[in-house]
């Protein structure tokens, strides 16, 4: 069954996180940017984990790309 939760991820530079997530798609997500503010964004995730899981493997997707270590970002699930 899938699931689609709310995730929002603060970051001083957030543009960088837009970038990467606004249309990201794999195996275990499909994530869509529905709200961008000046340090946060809000996004559409639909997934067949849960919602700790599904944040654990946002952070370790984004970890890999070249800004993923240089940012202090914030990420949680909406309820």
């Amino acid at each position: 069954m899938m699931n689609e939760l709310y995730v929002e991820i603060s970051c001083g530079q957030i543009k960088f996180i837009n970038e990467f997530f606004e249309e990201y798609k794999d195996e275990r997500v499909t994530v869509k940017l529905t709200k961008s503010e000046k340090i946060k964004s809000i996004f559409l995730v639909t997934t067949n984990v849960s919602s700790d899981d599904t944040v654990r493997h946002l952070k370790n997707v984004f970890k890999e790309t070249p800004h993923g270590t240089a940012l202090h970002y914030a990420m949680r699930v909406l309820e």
